[in-house]
């Protein structure tokens, strides 16, 4: 069976042998559709999986879904209750006793782009795309204003006020929240919208299309980030730009609170992920900067 099918198997079990209700159906899939899609993206058989890729399967899911331990915590229980099913199947060779047993939480932090890193895949999308201007303007959205892969997606033309620099993105809960437009994405975003997007007969207002002047789906954004990030030595996801934004505006300073505002966060704890992932930074800034760490540096010759 394709994994697909394996899905569908195990919803119809939960529904007519478990008997759950729809709508705790619905939320299972939704979790699970994740799995199916990441498996077939890298054309693993879900039979086939050993423990070592399941690990990679929710690191990804961390990086993806803003490191929130709910969530994590949630895909462990709908991966594991799959994988039982497999098991019980005999279309799934590992135990799942000890498999998935405990979330590790601090394992999966968010994985973050250095500057460098962010500056070859533009670099990247110059030299390889056939839809340059398309694809510099969504990475311009993803990173350089924070936002969502889904927030992104759905960003319609209303949603951008170029005069007074703004962009007015609706994000969870269907909450509307204000980000600045930069410079830089202002300029990429304008010369896709004015020029090459406009060729493709736009079917629907979203900013970002598809060669069909349609709306980008996620699989078709991830499909492209794949491209343009083959050539690093990391694993990366849309919402790894997300997580670098972040990184890098903690970085140069910014307020958390400034931060949480930008990043449609609803509690300042789920921004505090980020002040973890600086740790280092904090540290090599204290012995830089610091007058006692300063006195133990040894004078420069010459």
């Amino acid at each position: 069976m394709e994994n697909g099918e394996w899905l569908d198997s195990y919803l119809s079990f939960l529904g007519v042998e478990r008997n759950l209700s729809p709508a705790t159906i619905q939320s299972y899939e939704e979790d699970l559709r994740h799995f199916v899609y990441w498996a077939d993206d890298r054309g693993s058989k879900i039979n086939d999986l050993t423990p070592q890729e399941l690990d990679e399967f929710l690191t990804n899911v961390a990086s993806y879904a803003e490191y929130s331990p709910t969530s994590v915590a949630r895909h462990f229980s709908s991966l594991r209750g799959f994988l039982k099913y497999l098991l019980r199947e005999k279309a799934f060779p590992y135990s799942t006793d000890s498999l998935l047993a405990t979330p590790r939480i601090g394992h999966y932090l968010p994985q973050c782009l250095t500057r460098e890193e962010i500056d070859s895949i533009f670099e990247r999308i110059n030299e390889i795309s056939k839809h340059k201007e398309r694809d510099t303007a969504l990475i311009e959205l993803l990173y350089s204003e924070g936002l969502r892969i889904a927030e992104a997606l759905s960003l319609r033309i209303s949603d951008i006020d170029f005069e007074n620099e703004w962009i007015t993105p609706i994000g969870k809960g269907n909450k509307q929240r204000l980000v600045p437009l930069g410079t830089k994405a202002k300029a990429n975003i304008k010369a896709w919208m004015n020029g090459p997007r406009l060729e493709l007969l736009p079917k629907t207002d979203t900013v970002i299309l598809n060669t069909r002047g349609k709306k980008m789906s996620r699989m078709g954004a991830w499909k492209l980030i794949q491209t343009y990030t083959a050539h690093l030595a990391r694993h990366v996801t849309p919402h790894t730009f997300r997580h670098s934004f972040a990184t890098h505006c903690l970085e140069a300073g910014m307020d958390l609170r400034v931060l949480q505002e930008l990043l449609g966060h609803a509690n300042v704890t789920t921004t505090q992920i980020y002040t973890h992932i600086n740790n280092q930074m904090i540290q090599e800034e204290h012995r830089t900067f610091h007058p006692r760490e300063q006195k133990n540096k040894k004078p420069s010759k010459g």
